[in-house]
């Protein structure tokens, strides 16, 4: 895919320039790349253009944007007497490109996939109903060496603290990072700091060494102020992505839920919930050794060894990379899941504690989906698509079918 003739296409769209020719060679280009690419486009290109004002990027419009794509193809189909396919949801082609690029940028895609015959969409109404909300600032904290506990979004930018002669950044942006100045190499190895995420929450930061580190939902990092000796240790718990920098004296190992992660610079995702009883790292690029309880596999990219905590046992597989990172970057994917798998994928940031069934629940889900600050948004998106509703009581969820 060219992504600079994507953004050409995209801002001919947007600026209601672009001629039939263009239209039809955008829609190949989003017919045929991934959403998480298509995305990154469109915000670029909306940037860019963000003072026309062509397309209400306000999180609180966007729903009703989307409403209407929906309301209008489904007349649409219903004046041409077009049934509506039994194996996913589609757009008749006048309408496809608006309904993507209103669905990547806004809302996200999300695809029926087991759609009962006869079934037609519910009517759309405005509705008040309960939601579960994200806080509005991030309670994202750094735990220093001496015990002392920073909330970032209460740090003023700049530097947060110094520690045996290295300075603590927080940027412009949120991102923490690290800078030797004339550090006590013999004691920084044993001072550590931890970072962590609560629920509703990811982050990135840069660990003294240069490497990045993407933190997600629930999740804490710890590693010492300096690194020392002839290995970089650091100890996951819960889920992060790593951009190694490159050191071959120094192999970065990563202790995740028993299992041990070691590189010498590579691109890979590991996730370690202690309530998920497995620990699953996920190779982008370069190499990884995985090892627990006396076993070891080497991964290759796009790879994946799953670690079973209780028995040390390692099964080594195909991995879905853009499944595996699309938290990274800001959403939810979903490949042919359950509503049950849905819940799952998303209690965490949410913070749902408990989800009550009622009827039989077989439909399945193909998609992604923007992580937004309401969950209310992701279920009228699902029961526009599934004859299904969702009842919020505090931070309890009923499914009824």
């Amino acid at each position: 895919m060219d992504n600079n003739r994507l953004q050409q296409l995209l801002t001919r769209y947007f600026e209601n320039t672009i001629t039939r020719v263009d239209c039809e060679e955008m829609l190949a280009y989003l017919d045929e790349g991934d959403l998480l690419t298509i995305s990154s486009a469109i915000d670029r290109v909306l940037e860019g253009n963000s003072s026309n004002n062509v397309l209400p990027v306000d999180f609180d419009k966007k729903e009703d944007v989307f409403n209407r794509l929906i309301t209008g193809i489904h007349q649409r189909q219903a004046m041409t007497n077009e049934p509506l396919p039994s194996h996913k949801f589609s757009i008749v082609p006048w309408l496809k490109i608006a309904a993507l690029l209103v669905a990547v940028t806004l809302v996200g895609i999300l695809l029926y996939n087991n759609r009962p015959s006869g079934f037609s969409m519910p009517p759309i109404v405005s509705e008040n109903r309960d939601d579960i909300s994200l806080p509005e600032h991030s309670e994202a904290t750094l735990t220093l060496a001496d015990g002392r506990t920073i909330i970032l979004d209460n740090a003023s930018d700049g530097v947060l603290a110094k520690e045996l002669g290295v300075e603590i950044r927080k940027a412009d942006d949120g991102t923490i990072s690290y800078e030797v100045r004339q550090a006590n190499i013999a004691e920084g190895g044993f001072n550590y700091n931890t970072f962590s995420t609560p629920k509703g929450s990811a982050h990135r930061m840069l660990l003294p060494d240069g490497t990045k580190v993407w933190l997600n939902t629930a999740s804490s990092i710890r590693y010492p102020v300096v690194f020392t000796g002839n290995e970089r240790n650091v100890l996951l718990r819960g889920e992060a992505y790593f951009e190694v920098a490159p050191d071959t004296s120094k192999p970065f190992k990563v202790e995740a839920n028993g299992s041990m992660i070691q590189v010498l610079g590579t691109h890979f995702n590991v996730s370690a919930y202690a309530d998920e009883h497995q620990t699953t790292t996920t190779l982008v690029e370069g190499a990884v050794n995985v090892s627990s309880n006396g076993n070891s596999v080497t991964l290759k990219p796009n790879q994946q060894a799953v670690v079973d905590a209780s028995t040390g046992t390692i099964r080594r597989s195909a991995a879905d990379i853009r499944s595996a990172i699309a938290w990274k970057d800001g959403y939810f994917r979903f490949e042919d899941d359950s509503i049950e798998e849905i819940i799952y994928k998303i209690s965490r940031w949410y913070d749902i504690e408990a989800v009550e069934y009622q009827g039989v629940l077989n439909e399945r889900f193909s998609g992604t989906f923007q992580r937004s600050k309401n969950v209310s948004q992701l279920f009228r998106n699902l029961e526009m698509l599934a004859p299904i509703r969702f009842e919020i009581k505090e931070r309890r969820v009923v499914i009824v079918k």
